[in-house]
């Protein structure tokens, strides 16, 4: 199997793991098979980022597809985009790609002791098998951690994933309320919980917190959704809810923390938290995703657009790297 190309370092060997990247040959086929190729006038790592950048646009199915796909249902969801216009030869690029460039295959963590293992919201089954993974992690892989955290928004369940999220939370309103009931059936979990909850007639400014009651051989399980930063413009986005568990429970300089998504996110999510959390508050981050084959087609997030997707996102992430450190 071809060599992988990861961000699972610490933040000082990044610039060098974003150039294994960015000049890997697999993402060079990925582009040529797009009718792409890197002009000879590029010299340095953040013009081919930038250049990157552009090209990718060709990529950004969610807004290719936004415009019609709002038209008929009000909504934009991931798993519905489609990959129709693709042809064979890009799809023969793009699977021999997505491994090496880190979009299936990382489950492991590089250490085995962290100080939370943070189960990432979701869509769909995200919310089950995030937490579900979390699970395996520590009571099969011998993983270690002082608390578990499930980090979500408070995001309206939309009618599209209702056939996947009815199948373990159908009573569920928000993403909060769907990784609750994942979590609550993965740990067996107690019912019993303490919980403060804001709310605000303009629901982005509401938060939760809930703190699970266990037995005295349970790590501590503990359940955040934070505010946005621009309420009046949007609801709360990863790096509200990173900032809003970070102050609250007081994280301090150089501890851990082990993030778990889903695979095809990866990539972006490792980089994001490192930009937004590694770097200015001085921690270490690790991201690995559940294993594929957990959410079968139900799932709806293995298409090839689905990919091409997320290397755009992550090429998006690196942009925005380069641009907050010197290097």
């Amino acid at each position: 199997m071809n060599k992988q190309y990861t961000f699972n370092c610490n933040t000082s060997d990044l610039i060098e793991h974003i150039k294994n990247w960015i000049y890997s040959p697999e993402l060079k086929e990925i582009v040529q098979a797009f009718d792409g190729c890197f002009p000879s006038s590029l010299s340095t790592l953040r013009d081919h980022a930038q250049w990157l950048l552009t090209f990718s646009e060709r990529w950004d199915y969610r807004s290719l597809q936004k415009q019609a796909h709002d038209k008929r249902t009000g909504e934009n969801a991931r798993w519905q985009i489609k990959s129709s216009d693709i042809t064979v030869p890009q799809k023969e690029a793009l699977t021999a790609g997505i491994y090496p460039l880190g979009l299936i295959g990382i489950e492991m963590p590089s250490i085995n002791d962290f100080d939370y293992i943070i189960a990432l919201g979701g869509a769909r089954f995200s919310c089950l098998y995030r937490p579900k993974y979390v699970y395996n992690l520590l009571y099969s892989c011998g993983i270690k951690a002082k608390a578990v955290v499930l980090l979500s928004g408070m995001r309206p369940v939309s009618d599209s994933e209702r056939a996947a999220t009815d199948t373990y939370a159908p009573h569920a309103n928000t993403e909060y309320d769907l990784i609750n009931s994942g979590a609550e059936q993965t740990f067996n979990l107690s019912k019993n919980y303490r919980e403060e909850i804001y709310r605000n007639e303009n629901p982005n400014k509401g938060w939760a917190v809930r703190t699970y009651d266990i037995t005295s051989d349970m790590i501590p399980v503990y359940s955040v959704s934070g505010p946005s930063s621009e309420p009046e413009k949007r609801r709360a986005n990863s790096a509200d809810t990173y900032k809003f568990f970070l102050d609250r429970y007081n994280v301090r300089k150089g501890q851990k923390l082990l993030l778990v998504t889903s695979q095809i996110y990866v990539p972006y999510q490792q980089l994001e938290a490192l930009r937004t959390l590694a770097l200015p508050r001085n921690l270490y981050i690790e991201t690995v995703g559940f294993p594929v084959e957990w959410a079968g087609k139900m799932q709806g997030m293995m298409e090839p657009a689905n990919y091409l997707q997320e290397i755009r996102s992550t090429i998006q992430a690196i942009n925005r790297y380069l641009d907050a450190v010197d290097y």
